[in-house]
């Protein structure tokens, strides 16, 4: 009998422990999540829920055969994350090998690399857009120095996707370094060992041996983030925040941004953007859902 009531009393301790994360996941999560459901099968053009009038699949119709800037948008965001995390990931697993040496003050290094991860975005995208500036920026006072013409970096077509891609690479260095380098350690080294004896060249053991190894952290990597690059808004929106030349910048969740926040309400408004960012969830997840089926040809756990 006292055995049973222990129970009722452990259960009734483990509720009351998952009860505030459940009311908060609820409150701030599911709740917005259906409602924003909802509303994109509507039109919204203020703020007031009683003036919702619903018009079913309109929202979705209209953006996907009237709004060339979300098609275009979709566009440009792949090709930011293809270029961005691939380069993030060559780059910093190239310095995770270097740093698995040993070499005095890698430690210092580790930790400066790893520096823009922590630090807020929006301040990271404030300073970018100062180096970056024509004007004012650090850049262009180099190219001064050089005796070189100042660039408008963000406002032109060809440089200012370069200027955010880079930024993005530069400020994912250190974490993938990190969980690269912890992936590098643990590779069994007497696989090296025997593919020495067999006369393997350096690159044929990287491609045989450490890449499969360290698949199950680039897979992790990789996923993370392309998932965090199709969702980019806040270095875009700082930067370039009305898509810069000729929309060359314009991603997907800064056009739902733009549209819902900034458009005509009475055209657009909040359902039309709920509409817009399901739409930017379902690409997501099809994409996720495509490189988890993939995986399975590339990924060893072995």
């Amino acid at each position: 009998m006292k055995k049973g009531l222990y129970k009722k009393k452990d259960l009734m301790y483990g509720l009351l422990c998952c009860l505030p994360p459940v009311i908060g996941i609820s409150l701030f999560t599911v709740v917005p999540l259906i409602f924003s459901l909802v509303l994109s099968f509507g039109t919204l053009s203020t703020f007031d829920l009683f003036d919702i009038e619903f018009v079913g699949f309109e929202n979705y119709v209209r953006i996907l055969t009237e709004n060339d800037d979300f098609i275009k948008s979709i566009g440009n965001t792949f090709f930011y994350a293809v270029v961005s995390v691939g380069l993030s990931q060559v780059i910093s697993l190239g310095i995770a090998w270097i740093l698995t040496k040993e070499m005095h003050g890698s430690k210092v290094f580790q930790v400066i690399l790893f520096i823009p991860y922590v630090c807020s975005a929006v301040a990271l995208s404030t300073m970018w857009r100062w180096i970056f500036d024509y004007n004012t920026g650090v850049l262009n006072d180099v190219m001064d120095m050089l005796m070189l013409p100042r660039v408008d970096w963000l406002r032109t077509k060809g440089t200012a996707m370069g200027c955010l891609i880079f930024m993005s690479v530069w400020g994912g260095l250190g974490y993938n370094m990190i969980l690269y380098r912890a992936a590098l350690k643990n590779v069994n080294k007497t696989l090296y060992e025997a593919a020495e004896l067999d006369g393997a060249s350096a690159a044929r053991k990287f491609f045989s041996i450490t890449l499969p190894c360290i698949s199950p952290t680039a897979f992790f990597l990789l996923l993370m983030g392309f998932v965090g690059a199709l969702q980019s808004f806040a270095n875009f929106q700082i930067m370039t925040p009305y898509g810069g030349p000729d929309g060359s910048t314009y991603t997907m969740v800064l056009c739902v941004y733009n549209y819902t926040f900034l458009g005509d309400p009475f055209n657009y408004g909040m359902g039309y953007g709920a509409a817009m960012s399901w739409l930017v969830g379902i690409i997501v997840m099809i994409f996720s859902a495509i490189y988890f089926k993939l995986s399975r040809r590339w990924v060893s756990y072995d």
